[in-house]
Parts: structure tokens; C-alpha cells; sequence
């Protein structure tokens, strides 16, 4: 496994813990009827997590990147749209003032640093590898495999 593969895979379950804990800071942020945790939002976070984790940890490397580009895409839309530009009880602007205000600015803010680095991984995966075995000049010499056969013939007839 590259060291890219596995830093994004970090990334996503770095990611998911992140949310998990967003979630019920939000929850514990936001006015009732809306201050409860949606036990469906944590299930289906934890399955589209594990499921990209298992597609990064499967797939080729330029595949990768695409998957963890569009994963990260959309979790960085929802969070901004949600949390910076729609007007609501979960803007960072306009949250209510309380013991877990700060937390939960700081969970926004860990979040779009993870999703940003998330989709950074992603273009350097798409990206690709430099090439192994680059084109030689055409004025130089190919680089000798080793010893002809002639040439190995007669080591071994030196040394014997």
C-alpha cells in the first residue's frame, strides 16, 4: 500500500470521527425541536465512510483519486452551504452563544481542513507517478544489463 493510499485512508477515518463528534456537538448547539442526534445520520455516515474506505483501499491509485476527490467535493459542499452561506442555527455566524459554541466552530473548521486535504490527496493521486523508465537521449549509450556471454565465458575461464 502507497503512502498516499494509506495517508488518505487516515484522512477519511480522521474525517469520520470528526463528523461523529459534529454531530452531537450540533446537537448539543442547536435549539430543540432540533437538539437530538439523528440516528440515521450516524449510520449512514458510518457506512459512506467505511464504504469509501474500502473502495480507496481496493482500488488502483488514479481511481483513488477520483473517489476521494468526490467524496471530500461533496462533504466540503455540504459543509460550507450549511455552515457558512445558508442562514441557520448550524451557521458558525449565527449559533447561539453557549458552553459548546466554540467546540462546534472548531468542528466546522476541522472538517473543511480535513475535506480540503482530502481533496489535495485525491489531485495528487490523479496526478500520477513520474515515469520509471524515461526516454534515453539519442546521442547516449544504452546502460550495459551485465556481462555478454562471451565476456562471462571468459571470467569464468580466468578463473578456473
Amino acid at each position: 500500500m502507497t503512502k498516499l493510499r494509506t495517508l488518505t485512508l487516515l484522512i477519511v477515518v480522521a474525517h469520520w470521527i470528526v463528523a461523529m463528534w459534529h454531530l452531537f456537538l450540533a446537537a448539543s448547539v442547536l435549539p430543540a425541536p432540533n437538539n437530538r442526534v439523528s440516528w440515521l445520520a450516524v449510520v449512514l455516515l458510518t457506512l459512506l465512510h467505511g464504504g469509501v474506505s474500502i473502495a480507496l483501499w481496493k482500488i488502483s491509485d488514479k481511481l483513488m483519486g477520483l473517489v476521494s476527490i468526490i467524496f471530500f467535493l461533496a462533504a466540503m459542499s455540504a459543509d460550507l452551504y450549511e455552515h457558512f452561506l445558508h442562514a441557520s442555527g448550524n451557521n458558525v455566524f449565527m449559533v447561539a452563544p453557549g458552553d459548546w459554541t466554540a467546540w462546534f466552530s472548531a468542528s466546522v473548521y476541522i472538517l473543511l481542513a480535513l475535506e480540503l486535504l482530502g481533496c489535495f490527496l485525491g489531485v495528487l493521486s490523479l496526478g500520477g507517478r513520474t515515469r520509471q523508465h524515461a526516454t534515453p537521449e539519442p546521442n547516449s549509450n544504452p546502460p550495459e544489463r551485465g556481462p555478454s556471454s562471451s565476456r562471462f565465458n571468459a571470467l569464468m575461464q580466468t578463473k578456473s
